[in-house]
């Protein structure tokens, strides 16, 4: 009698029963792992483009999310306080320029210094993400050859 052995696809079923278990801790640690490298990149960005931070005070101001089921990452200014001197908005103003105050005109001999209306920004972002995106690509191909790597390790079993 002919028959169709599935006894090979009821395994590759079970393993990928198995991976799709741990799918989602690894996924999390990828986006954790992406996260760290952002957070990284967007600090050694804030010292190249010339922003007085000797402290550190604005790179302590960033950090990294990642989202609660582990499908994404961030680099964002720290939640807390708002307001005008919030460590959101003076990463907004660092990042893509403000507006300069205007005299009030009514000191008699003043003559303006700055004859610029406004302060250009850092983009201190902008030229992190030019950076991450190569890097993330080379962490997500890593992680698809650990993911191939596991498949391939039950399989031989």
């Amino acid at each position: 009698m002919q028959s169709i052995n599935l006894k090979g696809l009821e395994e590759l079923t079970n393993d990928l029963n198995v991976l799709l278990d741990e799918v989602p801790e690894a996924r999390r640690k990828l986006h954790e792992e992406m996260a760290d490298m952002a957070k990284k990149e967007v600090d050694a960005q804030i010292v190249a483009s010339g922003v007085k931070d000797d402290r550190g005070k604005i790179r302590n101001w960033q950090e990294e999310h990642v989202g609660s089921g582990g499908g994404y990452a961030a680099v964002r200014a720290v939640k807390g306080s708002t307001g005008d001197n919030s460590p959101g908005a003076i990463t907004n103003y660092l990042e893509s320029g403000h507006k300069i105050r205007q005299p009030s005109g009514k000191a008699k001999h003043y003559k303006p210094r700055i004859n610029t209306p406004f302060v250009e920004g850092r983009h201190f972002y902008q030229n992190a993400q030019k950076n991450v995106d190569a890097k993330a690509i080379q962490i997500a191909e890593r992680f698809a050859e650990n993911l191939a790597d596991r498949i391939e390790g039950r399989r031989s079993k």
